[in-house]
């Protein structure tokens, strides 16, 4: 198997499990300046989903392998790249798709990882902790002491997104549907965790903040459950949208114009087209550091599957079954 590479291939937009099938190919010639990497887990993200259903067709080319994010080894470099990194594991990021046997990434963006850090901790330091990091420390910038509220909190960027912002004295005021969770939650860092069913969240909202207002929205759950988020911002503060839970877009005219709330879309693409290289590998020792020092404690994946067993893995991800908490993870086939 050594000169052939395993592949998740989307040939046609639709639903994931339906439209990812595997193909072997034989090795790629590999870039000058950048490295060949042998995967050893991939997660499986919401993310990673979007373009194969095709919301973005716009701009994405078929066929593709999706994933954007993974650890593994380096097994080959290219021209101008030195062999020392060779044996070394990474993250190789921002190249091709994770969902491969081997993946060709830019030497320069490929994040050397710690010894202290597990394959199933390291694959996902990227997507949600990056996109968590870069919300509050450049984005919104919440004054020490200021009340940052979010929906899906038990979800892993929520979980996330709880302790970076406990460790900068920002209060989370967070939102779930199940009460089983709440305690756990509240000892990552949350000040408070309400349960609410749809429809109820402007209303606990409300009754958990006693009046007040926070000082920012993340919302991951779209349609009225993020126009509810919207609802317990200062007017004028900022609302930034993550996810798509509910599959039911946002009312952003009654959010910016009837609530007076700033309507922001994060995407970490744009994010990384404005950032140096050094920028870039800087956040993520920052983060590594979080991780080792205890600070922050990336969740356990519910489920690991071989890479040649994706098509499985994503209707166990449709169909909600291992749904809350915890990634579902592609690894070696």
């Amino acid at each position: 198997m050594g000169h052939i590479s395993i592949k998740a291939y989307v040939n046609a937009f639709g639903t994931p499990s339906e439209q990812v099938c595997i193909r072997e190919d034989a090795k790629e010639e590999l870039k000058a300046g950048s490295v060949e990497v042998r995967m050893h887990q991939s997660p499986l993200n919401p993310s990673d989903l979007i373009p194969v259903y095709g919301r973005y067709a716009h701009r994405v080319k078929l066929p593709l392998v999706p994933g954007y994010e993974g650890v593994g080894v380096v097994e080959r470099v290219g021209a101008g790249v030195a062999r020392t990194v060779i044996g070394k594991r990474v993250l190789p990021l921002r190249g091709e798709g994770t969902w491969q046997s081997l993946v060709h990434a830019p030497a320069t963006l490929a994040v050397p990882v710690p010894d202290s850090l597990s394959d199933e901790t390291a694959a996902q330091m990227y997507i949600n902790p990056v996109t968590a990091y870069v919300l509050l420390t450049e984005k919104l910038k919440i004054s020490s002491g200021g009340v940052l509220v979010i929906n899906a909190a038990n979800s892993v960027m929520g979980r996330i997104l709880i302790q970076l912002a406990s460790r900068m004295n920002i209060r989370v005021v967070g939102l779930v549907r199940r009460e089983e969770v709440i305690n756990e939650l509240i000892q990552l860092g949350a000040e408070k965790i309400v349960a609410a069913g749809e429809g109820e969240e402007e209303r606990q909202l409300a009754a958990s903040l006693q009046g007040k207002k926070a000082e920012a929205a993340m919302d991951m759950v779209g349609g009225e459950a993020g126009a509810a988020l919207a609802g317990s911002v200062k007017p004028g503060k900022t609302l930034v949208a993550l996810g798509l839970l509910s599959g039911r877009p946002l009312n952003w005219a009654y959010i910016t114009e009837t609530l007076g709330v700033k309507g922001a879309m994060f995407h970490l693409r744009h994010w990384n087209a404005s950032v140096s290289d050094t920028r870039f590998q800087q956040v993520f020792r920052t983060l590594f550091h979080l991780v080792e020092s205890g600070q922050l404690v990336v969740p356990r994946a519910r489920h690991t599957y071989p890479l040649v067993q994706v098509q499985q893995a994503l209707q166990d991800y449709e169909s909600g079954r291992f749904s809350g908490g915890g990634k579902i993870m592609l690894g070696r086939s």
